[in-house]
């Protein structure tokens, strides 16, 4: 692994600090209403029923304690790629190498699934308006041969978009999360409006508000895409290099895209449960009995495009019209955010001598990381291949909710160092500023570690779906695992990174055993004794890492040096 010199990194080509405070929001924004929006309101009701409602408040609740203590670290120390270095800085290459690994099969793999959900939705109008020759989606969820295509077209436009610089992503994001700002209202109104009015709202109750119970409000949360659609909030985070104002804008951007997601997606939930229509063609809902929650799976018509279906079902042409055409905008927006979010978490990877050298190239014109992005487009269409020929399976069904709870349980593991970094960045170097101070810290930060640890556990757990795929939260586990072999590239090895490094590894093997042990696989310990389980054994780890991070002067003299050598300009 090449370590450029400081000459090296000040003389080379730096990133455009161009993105003002609605800049960072719209980026937050538009990744978080993407395709989550479209789906997650149907697969959330069919585990949890009208309590689903309560999935959407609870997870937001969950990512505000997450965000508060990332808001705090990412304006104390703005740099590109933050979710990744921020690890290397308090525990070392060890721990950095399974974080940065994480995050990156987190980011680079939401392009992928956002494409799905374009031809998903594409695929599900057009024979609504009559065109029945162009098949996009199989009617299992899966992409076909002509969808891999036109998602992958999809994706090379995007990446195009991208490769001309900062600016064009912003400008992008701003028409594109002005149109996400109007239609979700509209749908909310106009669903709400006619489906009462037709006697719907009686689905509040049938059979009852928490018909299977109030469990599956939780492990909900990860399985149906309730915090991957809430994953964008860190948008304004890895792009903090960019900022014109980080330390002002930054935690505002991230506070304002949570609270409007929230706000967004719990209404939008409401409005499902009360447009839906029980066994009716119109709908797409055939066959399913009314109260039978557990009915809206992905082989109902209903799936592929729930709001449209509704909106159709009720007769509402101009609002079925606006959401055939959100149906491409909405993933399409998130599909460009993340395609150009992707190569500053490779380009905050290799500056820590995790990845090649090659990915900090920044392109001398445009000022972008273009290898990273070269890379995200690579694995995009690897992942729609995947995704194709049914390799990817969750215990929901389909593409999008397989690849939605990879990403989703990669993501809130990755999530565990802004609340281990939050504390050790105030100790350690107390006198820092702090555009954004978060008062009881010590209370927020293991609050927030909690929060993570039992959401990696959920979203592993929902990707063991027997008999499909009884293996796959394992293999997930084991693959993020992987990532200590990163640590193999890393030249500038220091002494004692395994010793500092080691709950991580330790934490990941905890959720192994118990996810074997647990209600998932054997359920040698029951529900909700688990989740007991998982809390305590994240207690120990907080306290675990608290202990074990890297001398206090060692982390300051780490934050300065990355201060002191700005990445944008």
């Amino acid at each position: 692994m090449i370590k450029l010199s400081n000459e090296t990194r000040t003389s080379a080509p730096k990133l455009r600090r161009a993105l003002g405070l609605r800049d960072l929001y719209f980026a937050g924004l538009t990744a978080v209403i993407g395709s989550g929006w479209l789906f997650a309101s149907f697969l959330t009701s069919s585990v949890a029923g009208p309590a689903s409602i309560i999935s959407w408040i609870v997870g937001g609740i969950f990512i505000i304690f997450i965000a508060l203590a990332w808001a705090e670290v990412s304006t104390s120390v703005p740099v590109a790629g933050g979710a990744v270095r921020y690890a290397s800085y308090t525990h070392g290459s060890i721990a950095s190498s399974i974080i940065a690994w994480s995050t990156i099969l987190t980011y680079i793999a939401v392009p992928a699934v956002e494409a799905v959900a374009v031809i998903q939705t594409v695929g599900a109008a057009l024979p609504v308006y009559g065109i029945t020759s162009i098949t996009l989606v199989s009617p299992t969820g899966l992409p076909t041969g002509l969808g891999v295509a036109v998602a992958f077209l999809l994706s090379l436009l995007f990446f195009y978009l991208n490769y001309i610089g900062v600016r064009s992503l912003a400008n992008a994001n701003t028409v594109m999360s002005t149109w996400k700002l109007i239609i979700p209202p509209i749908a909310i109104i106009a669903l709400l409006i006619f489906g009462l009015s037709k006697g719907l709202g009686s689905n509040f109750t049938t059979p009852s508000f928490a018909p299977f119970g109030f469990a599956p409000v939780f492990t909900a949360i990860p399985a149906t895409g309730v915090i991957f659609a809430y994953l964008g909030f860190r948008q304004p985070i890895e792009m903090a290099a960019e900022a014109k104002v980080p330390g002002k804008d930054i935690w505002r951007a991230i506070l304002f895209v949570v609270g409007t997601g929230m706000v967004i997606y719990t209404l939008l939930q409401i409005a499902f449960i009360g447009a839906l229509e029980w066994n009716s063609p119109a709908f797409g809902s055939e066959g399913v009995g009314v109260g039978q929650w557990s009915g809206l799976g992905t082989s109902l018509p209903m799936y592929s495009f729930p709001f449209f279906y509704e909106a159709v079902g009720l007769g509402i042409g101009a609002v079925a019209i606006l959401l055939a055409i959100d149906g491409a905008v909405s993933p399409a927006g998130t599909l460009h955010q993340y395609m150009g979010s992707t190569p500053r978490v490779t380009f905050g990877t290799a500056k820590e001598g995790l990845l090649p050298a090659s990915f900090l190239k920044i392109h001398p014109k445009y000022r972008i990381p273009v290898v990273g992005l070269i890379a995200t487009l690579a694995v995009t269409l690897i992942l729609l291949v995947l995704a194709s020929v049914g390799a990817l399976v969750s215990t929901v069904g389909g593409a999008w909710p397989a690849l939605t709870s990879i990403i989703t349980t990669t993501g809130v593991f990755s999530y565990i160092m802004g609340p281990i970094a939050l504390p050790i960045f105030r100790r350690s170097y107390p006198e820092a500023q702090r555009p954004f101070s978060i008062p009881a810290y010590n209370i927020l930060a293991p609050i927030a570690f909690i929060v993570a640890a039992l959401m990696t556990y959920w979203g592993a757990g929902s990707l063991i779906a027997p008999p499909s795929d009884p293996y796959g939260g394992y293999i997930l586990l084991v693959v993020m695992l992987a990532g200590v072999f990163l640590y193999g590239f890393q030249k500038d090895k220091k002494p004692g990174e395994f010793k500092t490094g080691l709950w991580v590894i330790v934490f990941l093997l905890f959720n192994l055993v118990l996810l074997y042990l647990g209600e998932y696989q054997t359920n040698i310990i029951k529900l909700p004794y688990d989740w007991i389980v998982d809390i305590v054994g994240a207690i120990v780890f907080y306290i675990w890492a608290m202990r074990s991070q890297l001398p206090p002067d060692t982390v300051k003299q780490s934050i300065q040096r990355v201060l002191s050598q700005p990445e944008g300009e």
